[in-house]
């Protein structure tokens, strides 16, 4: 078997042999990730990062029991890497059904599990509040937005109105975007890719919501209200921070739908006003 580099050889034949395997195929995924990823035998996803992240990783996918996440199979003592079942299937580019998934989702985020730990945000990276972690968001954000007409103090000022209503702490996926659902069939078949966050679990669904025009053009912001349980201006104040971070990633990915997330903004101002 050709393999790139000695590393790489290393962590397929312990892979190998601690499942008992034969060694068929490997190939590699660059698919945007921030790690290495190699599928094995069509199979099993082995993937490198650095040991907080993969630790980060395993903690959510240990603790929470939906059967739409990636299934461990092998944790390297050191953390060196992971290995994860590999879901078959294609990246949810289009969301052929958004009132269905996203009730979909709502039903998976209703499963995350609490976390009693001290920290917020981020388990890599973490902060020592919620309101800390999404000040954070907030900052990452500003500096690419410099192009279109949002307001970053509208923004900032939702996090004191977010301080009003406590929450219980539970571990998030953290990318909880259709850029990591993977679909069979037009459905919703496995989420991958964690990004653990310690946090509020409505973070998540909104961060769904906004990931994908077809969720936002197609759900109004009273059916939203409707599906989820919690006050409205709750929903609108994390929706605002979550929205203004998705503006920098609208623009860095996929520009064409900027107009769509102005759109939603203003409606947003608009209600708050």
């Amino acid at each position: 078997m050709e393999i790139e580099n000695l590393v790489d050889k290393k962590i397929i034949e312990t892979v190998l042999n601690k499942l008992n395997i034969n060694y068929s195929n490997h190939k590699y995924f660059t698919d945007g990730a921030s790690s290495r990823v190699i599928l094995l035998n069509n199979q099993y996803l082995i993937k490198q990062n650095s040991k907080l992240a993969l630790q980060a990783e395993v903690t959510f996918l240990t603790h929470n029991k939906s059967e739409m996440f990636q299934k461990l199979i092998y944790v390297d003592p050191n953390f060196e890497f992971v290995v994860y079942s590999f879901i078959t299937g294609n990246v949810m580019k289009k969301v052929e059904n958004p009132l269905s998934t996203f009730k979909k989702l709502i039903e998976i985020v209703s499963t995350y599990p609490d976390f009693s730990g001290n920290e917020f945000g981020y388990l890599d990276e973490p902060t020592i509040s919620w309101s800390d972690f999404l000040n954070q968001e907030i900052n990452h954000s500003s500096s690419n937005l410099s192009s279109i007409p949002i307001n970053s103090e509208f923004a900032y000022s939702q996090i004191h109105i977010l301080e009003q209503y406590p929450f219980s702490k539970k571990l998030l996926h953290g990318d909880f975007g259709t850029h990591n659902f993977i679909e069979e069939n037009n459905s919703l078949k496995g989420i991958i890719d964690p990004m653990t966050i310690a946090g509020d679990p409505l973070y998540d669904l909104l961060f769904a919501f906004v990931s994908n025009t077809d969720f936002v053009l197609n759900i109004s912001l009273e059916k939203l209200y409707s599906l989820i349980d919690e006050p409205i201006e709750k929903i609108n104040s994390l929706l605002i921070i979550v929205l203004y971070s998705r503006f920098s990633r609208c623009l860095k990915y996929h520009p064409k739908d900027i107009d769509v997330y102005l759109n939603l903004w203003n409606k947003l101002i608009n209600y708050k006003n």
